[in-house]
């Protein structure tokens, strides 16, 4: 009877609390994961006020940012093979049922390589009677593979070759792909800009970039906002705005070059607001931001003693292997990859914390693409009906 009586009791005190609106903001706030988050806004449509209000996205993001799931690695080189995924150990329970939609297996037969991975968006090459492209989206149910226009092929005059060429996708109200393709012809270099519309691919621009500003060798180049930054001389970034259709340059911080004396990467602020650079020199990892015309020393890391812990605890990693940077383009949070010898090294530069997560097959080293958890999540349509407590067991 006790019991019976303590049950009523106990559902008005959780009543109470939850019919207050910022204590249940503060319960939302620390559920953990967008999953369950956007599981908790099915309740009622006063939960789903508060979990899609963009102030309370913006404290959510910042208390947890968007999960490294894992990486794909693309290894080409080695087999004809779908790209690997490898999972980033270990794995909340919660997410597991999500990773294990990750993988390329129904694809093998089209050959499947990676150009782009951004918010849950995989851009793929396929290859059949005829190169095609495709965007797989594993984090979304009945996603699939959706296939999209081959990339376009400029027409371009005699003595000329393409020097590179890039797809970039970028997050709005859904995803827009924008195609790079560089042309070199007697050391002068232009950038060739398509972007798809109405399910096809549009030229956006054409740049003369000239001599001085010949990209480096196979750069990354990485889309912000409207702007797109690509490693260019020695010591420059070429900026294209995609808005005014002009570039610029910017220097890269003083003492920092790009090539055999460092590696350096370019990576997407998370806010979409800025670039990061990062940069390694022997064992010294840096990394600056630019926002408003300058760069900004936001963390410098030693690796020497991580590296030697490393070696100890796997005789795999071998000394006199120097450490490189990944490419990898990224919305940069707490991590970033390294390479050192044939191995992938995660660091996770919030923790202080170095691991070998991945050994190549090969001698070549492929590219990487960490995969992360979709932000924002995307919250379902669902009619409600009024309720006046809502309970929901996370």
């Amino acid at each position: 009877m006790e019991g019976d009586s303590q049950t009523p009791r106990a559902a008005v005190i959780v009543s109470k609390v939850l019919e207050d609106d910022d204590l249940l903001v503060e319960i939302l706030l620390h559920v953990g994961f967008p999953t369950t988050l956007v599981r908790a806004a099915l309740v009622c449509k006063r939960w789903l006020g508060h979990a899609s209000e963009p102030a309370f996205l913006r404290r959510f993001r910042k208390l947890h940012p968007p999960r490294l799931l894992g990486f794909y690695i693309d290894d080409r080189y080695c087999d004809s093979a779908p790209p690997t995924f490898v999972r980033m150990l270990p794995q909340p329970a919660e997410l597991s049922a999500i990773v294990r939609r990750t993988n390329f297996s129904a694809y093998r037969r089209l050959s499947p390589g990676m150009l782009d991975c951004r918010n849950g968006s995989v851009f793929t090459t396929l290859y059949t009677d005829k190169s095609a492209l495709g965007v797989h989206r594993p984090l979304c149910h009945g996603g699939g593979l959706t296939i999209v226009p081959s990339l376009p092929r400029p027409l371009l005059p005699l003595g000329s070759s393409c020097t590179f060429r890039q797809v970039l996708s970028k997050q709005g109200d859904g995803l827009s792909y924008y195609y790079l393709y560089v042309e070199s012809s007697n050391q002068e270099y232009r950038m060739h800009v398509y972007m798809m519309q109405d399910g096809s691919w549009r030229r956006h621009h054409l740049l003369d970039i000239g001599q001085l500003l010949r990209p480096r060798s196979k750069p990354k180049a990485v889309l912000v906002g409207n702007k797109i930054y690509m490693a260019a001389g020695p010591t420059n970034i070429v900026v294209l705005d995609l808005k005014t259709l002009s570039f610029s340059t910017v220097q890269l911080p003083q003492g920092v070059e790009h090539g055999s004396r460092g590696t350096t990467m370019l990576s997407r602020a998370g806010d979409a607001s800025g670039v990061y650079l990062i940069h390694v020199k022997e064992f010294q990892l840096r990394i600056w931001l630019r926002k408003e015309d300058n760069w900004l020393l936001v963390d410098s890391i030693c690796l020497h003693e991580m590296c030697a812990n490393l070696r100890k605890s796997d005789s795999t990693i071998k000394n006199g292997h120097n450490v490189l940077l990944m490419d990898q383009v990224v919305d940069y949070g707490d991590f970033v990859f390294l390479q050192m010898g044939g191995c992938v090294l995660h660091l996770d530069v919030r923790c202080r914390t170095l691991r070998k997560v991945y050994e190549y097959r090969s001698t070549h080293l492929g590219d990487i693409h960490p995969f992360t958890m979709i932000w924002p999540p995307a919250f379902p349509t669902v009619k409600y009906e009024s309720c006046k407590v809502c309970l929901l067991v996370f």
